[in-house]
C-alpha cells in the first residue's frame, strides 16, 4: 500500500509541476485579459506565489469584476466597455480563484474564468 501512495504522490506533483507557469522565477508577472458578457481570454490565468501580478483587463462590457478569494487583495471593481482596468496584487497564497463578471445590465454573477496562484 505504501509504495502505491508513494506513487501517486510522485505522480500528483510532477503534474504540478509541469503545469506551472515557466516564469515562475520572475518577482512580477503581468497578465493581459478580455472580459466579455460571458467569457475570459485565456480563461485560465495563471500565476506563481510570491509573484507582484499585474492583471491587464480589457473589456467589452460595463459591469463589476471580483476574484473570488483574493477579495482583500482585489475588491470588486467597476469596469467599463471598451476601457482597460489595472488589476495589481501580491499572489501571497496558492489555489484556485474564479474570476466573476456582473455585467451592469444583469446583477447575477458569471463565473468567466479562473485564476491560478501555483505555488513558488
Amino acid at each position: 500500500m505504501l509504495p502505491l501512495i508513494v506513487a501517486l504522490a510522485v505522480a500528483i506533483s510532477g503534474c504540478v509541476t509541469e503545469n506551472r507557469p515557466a516564469d515562475c522565477d520572475e518577482p512580477e508577472k503581468t497578465i493581459e485579459l478580455t472580459v466579455t458578457a460571458t467569457a475570459l481570454e485565456p480563461n485560465d490565468p495563471a500565476a506563481c506565489g510570491d509573484q507582484v501580478v499585474t492583471l491587464l483587463v480589457r473589456s467589452e462590457v460595463d459591469g463589476v469584476i471580483h476574484i473570488h478569494g483574493l477579495d482583500a487583495l482585489v475588491p470588486a471593481t467597476t469596469i467599463a466597455a471598451g476601457e482597460e482596468l489595472v488589476l495589481e496584487f501580491a499572489a501571497e497564497r496558492s489555489g484556485q480563484f474564479p474570476i466573476e463578471l456582473h455585467p451592469a445590465d444583469d446583477p447575477q454573477g458569471v463565473t468567466v474564468g479562473i485564476l491560478t496562484v501555483h505555488e513558488r
